[in-house]
């Protein structure tokens, strides 16, 4: 079993809480169309589902749902307040 948690760190998707995203949808004839959300929660793996997922906040809809990574677009990561710089 400690094979399979080195197999789960090593998948990159270079996503974090309070990152503003650009979420993908589809209607029922296939089309493609766009809301846009904030990631509220942390990457999870799922041994059920397989598939990373993230909860995201959709503001059109304001309901929290659980998203993949091919579903997403990071449009702007949260700032880092540790090494924040004042410029003059």
């Amino acid at each position: 079993m400690d094979s399979r948690k080195d197999s789960f760190d090593s998948i990159v998707w270079d996503i974090e809480l309070g990152s503003l995203v650009k979420i993908k949808n589809y209607d029922y004839t296939g089309r493609i169309y766009y809301h846009y959300g904030i990631v509220v929660g942390k990457k999870e793996i799922c041994q059920i589902e397989m598939f990373p997922s993230v909860d995201v906040y959709t503001f059109e809809t304001q309901i929290i749902s659980k998203k993949a990574p091919n579903a997403l677009q990071v449009l702007s990561r949260p700032s880092d307040e540790k090494n924040k710089k004042t410029l003059d």
